[in-house]
């Protein structure tokens, strides 16, 4: 019996695959259904040294849209306090290039942001839609008005709170997608030494004076946080 392959809702049936060549074919023809129905998540934000940061860091942020559209970026940080990263100023441009992967630079063609932070975790909101994002309840004299984007839902639940931030600027029962990253602070490094009977300062009986040498074991955990990539509002 030869081979027969019969499409059933996208997916490949293989009929009357008796022999070693057809099942061949036939795992080849899957493997490349499986990689055309993969896509590109609509919106994707990521960082730079995989989100891990030390205080006065300067974190670069990333995003890459799908299609074209409106791009919106918010931070929160450990605090809950909250920062646009794009776009920088209410007025600006807030169009993306689809396919584009984009540095959301801050003011002056600098990083991101600066990592204020001394420990703790960080949350980054990105959102893309088809129509312009409205920041008129956010902006005052042409910058962004930060008491009026304070919310305490936001300490309490950095996503959710970011998202309810999104959609009042886009409106009530408008569509978006979003994807969120976290980024994480590690705490200040700890110095060690010994006292010394010698003295006051650092002190090594076989090699003279020391130096004090901050030591930091192990790493932050992170993981991006993309819910499969992206999520749908």
């Amino acid at each position: 019996m030869g081979c027969g392959v019969v499409e059933d809702a996208g997916r490949a049936v293989v009929a009357g695959a008796s022999e070693g060549g057809c099942m061949v074919t036939s795992l080849l023809l899957l493997h490349s259904l499986s990689a055309a129905v993969a896509v590109d998540p609509p919106v994707r934000v990521w960082f730079n040294s995989d989100g891990h940061y030390e205080f006065g860091d300067r974190a670069k942020v990333y995003a890459q849209t799908a299609q074209d559209g409106y791009l919106v970026v918010l931070r929160a940080d450990a605090q809950g306090h909250v920062r646009v990263l794009f776009p920088i100023d209410p007025d600006g441009n807030q169009q993306t290039r689809g396919g584009k992967k984009d540095e959301l630079k801050g003011r002056g063609g600098r990083e991101a942001f600066v990592v204020d932070d001394t420990t703790g975790h960080g949350t980054v909101l990105a959102a893309v839609a088809k129509t312009p994002f409205q920041f008129d309840e956010f902006a005052k004299n042409g910058r962004w008005d930060y008491t009026a984007l304070d919310d305490p839902g936001v300490r309490a639940d950095p996503e959710a709170g970011l998202m309810d931030l999104v959609q009042r600027m886009h409106g009530t029962g408008e569509h978006f997608d979003y994807d969120v990253a976290s980024y994480t602070v590690s705490p200040p490094p700890r110095y060690v030494g010994w006292v010394s009977p010698y003295g006051p300062g650092w002190w090594d009986p076989w090699y003279g004076p020391r130096v004090a040498v901050g030591l930091r074991f192990g790493s932050p955990y992170y993981r991006p946080f993309f819910g499969g990539g992206w999520r749908r509002r």
